[in-house]
């Protein structure tokens, strides 16, 4: 079973993009398991912790909306840095620190980001690596993931994928870009098949 979370609405939005993709996801494909995290610093890990140490999954793929982005990118690294003007949903604001002062500065993804966007830019897709997850919540999530599965051995692909927001987040006379739901869905399915199938 290959295990994808993403985030609950935050910032006053009705919509967070991450779950509605992940939603349609789960329509499409029979071998996820759905898990909604808080957009909260210190819980959103707390909460994936507990479920990895109960039954680790073939696969792990976290996923968050990324405003301004206007294709799907699979994160190459996580930094050990926390940072925003954007309070969590528990009104905590990050005004910088490490996450963890003992560890790395940084995590290289355990997806082959590299092999991914390459294979889905040959099949026309919307897609493109980043190598910044920003110092919110979802580069906060990525890199205790990261620091987690390093730390107990456990050796099975994990990362994170920002998607753009949807249609449905753009108000009128808004020039912010925005992909159908059901693209996004798309891309992150053959993002699971090509994490997996190199795992196999």
């Amino acid at each position: 079973m290959i295990l994808v979370t993403h985030f609950d609405p935050f910032g006053g939005s009705k919509i967070n993009a991450s779950q509605i993709v992940v939603e349609l996801l789960a329509d499409i494909r029979e071998d996820i398991e759905l898990m909604s995290l808080p957009t909260v610093f210190d819980d959103c890990f707390s909460r994936l912790e507990l479920r990895l140490l109960d039954n680790v999954p073939e696969a792990l793929i976290m996923v968050g909306q990324a405003a301004g982005r206007s294709l799907v990118t699979p994160e190459k690294i996580a930094i050990n840095w926390k940072e925003s003007p954007t309070p969590d949903n528990n009104g905590f604001i990050a005004t910088g620190e490490k996450i963890i002062p003992a560890s790395p500065d940084a995590y290289f993804s355990r997806l082959p980001v590299d092999g991914i966007v390459s294979k889905l830019k040959d099949e026309g897709l919307p897609i493109e690596k980043s190598f910044s997850a920003g110092a919110f919540v979802c580069n906060y999530l990525f890199y205790r993931c990261m620091d987690f599965l390093t730390k107990r051995a456990i050796n099975i692909p994990a990362g994170f994928v920002h998607i753009p927001c949807i249609p449905e987040q753009i108000g009128p006379g808004e020039n912010r870009p925005a992909i159908e739901a059901e693209v996004s869905a798309s891309v992150l399915s053959r993002i699971i098949d090509l994490a997996v199938e190199e795992n196999r």
